[in-house]
């Protein structure tokens, strides 16, 4: 006959029946408040998205640069284009006038004989 061993109880803790005191914890090594702390996965994912604002920013400042580029390239265009057809106007006005001048001399130089 194996006569059944009695399983030992801890003993019930004292409760002090102050019930104004706060009941004691573990000591907090962490001088951070529980609000600010994150795991590694969430500051990485917070981390990910600003690189990706950062990213977007960056790409549509570049688009406005170049854009202005490309307006300012096409009006240095045109100002070329317009200061040859000046400068060739004149060219044609003052060959005209010399041819004139020819005309004439030669007119007056056939009058005269």
């Amino acid at each position: 006959m194996t006569a059944k061993q009695p399983i030992p109880q801890e003993p019930a803790r004292r409760v002090s029946g102050k019930d104004w005191k706060l009941a004691k914890t573990a000591t907090r090594r962490s001088q951070m408040p529980n609000a600010l702390k994150q795991t590694y996965a969430e500051r990485m994912s917070k981390t990910k998205q600003l690189n990706i604002a950062r990213d977007l920013a960056k790409s549509l400042t570049q688009e406005k640069i170049d854009d202005k580029r490309r307006k300012r390239e096409i009006t240095e265009e045109r100002k070329k284009i317009q200061e040859e057809k000046e400068r060739i106007a004149s060219l044609a006005a003052k060959m005209s006038a010399n041819k004139l001048k020819r005309l004439k001399k030669k007119a007056g130089n056939l009058k005269a004989r």
